[in-house]
Order: C-alpha cells, then sequence, then structure tokens
C-alpha cells in the first residue's frame, strides 16, 4: 500500500467533498469551506445545500484527523480502489 498516494500536507491539496480513511481507521470528508473546521463525518447531515449544490459540514479541525490520510473518494470517483501517484491527483 505504500505506492497508493497518501497526502500528509496542510492546505489546498484537498478539495471539498474528499473521503479519506484516517491513520486511525475513520472515514473523514473535506467540508466545503470551512477555515477553523475543514473536515466532517461523512455520515451526518445532508451533503446537499437547500439549492442542490454538494455542500458539506466541517465539525474536526485539521490537528483531529489522525495522519496520514489516504484518499478514497474525489468528485463522486472511487481512487482507493487504483493506485494515484504522488504527482497524479485525480
Amino acid at each position: 500500500m505504500d505506492r497508493v498516494h497518501k497526502i500528509t500536507s496542510l492546505g489546498g491539496a484537498w478539495k471539498p467533498g474528499d473521503v479519506v480513511l484516517t491513520a486511525d481507521g475513520e472515514l473523514r470528508i473535506r467540508a466545503t469551506n470551512n477555515p477553523i473546521y475543514p473536515w466532517g463525518y461523512p455520515d451526518e447531515g445532508s451533503l446537499r445545500s437547500e439549492f442542490g449544490e454538494p455542500h458539506f459540514e466541517g465539525a474536526l479541525r485539521e490537528e483531529d484527523v489522525a495522519r496520514p490520510l489516504t484518499l478514497l473518494v474525489r468528485d463522486g470517483i472511487a481512487v482507493g480502489g487504483r493506485l494515484v501517484e504522488e504527482n497524479e491527483l485525480p
């Protein structure tokens, strides 16, 4: 599994809606524009705004999510089943 891309840095590498597996074996989802609490739980609440747009609530700070993180879903497409090289994030 060492060839599967694990993003460990903070910042612009993550996109809203990214679903990751944490080092603790938990699933987390990247929130839609919440700089204080950028990570949420993918099984809580609605994943759409009242206008039908994708919307993901944040509940966890960066330091509350155990690293490294393994990217599983990006743009609604599962990427955990294939290898993702360091420079080819989907």
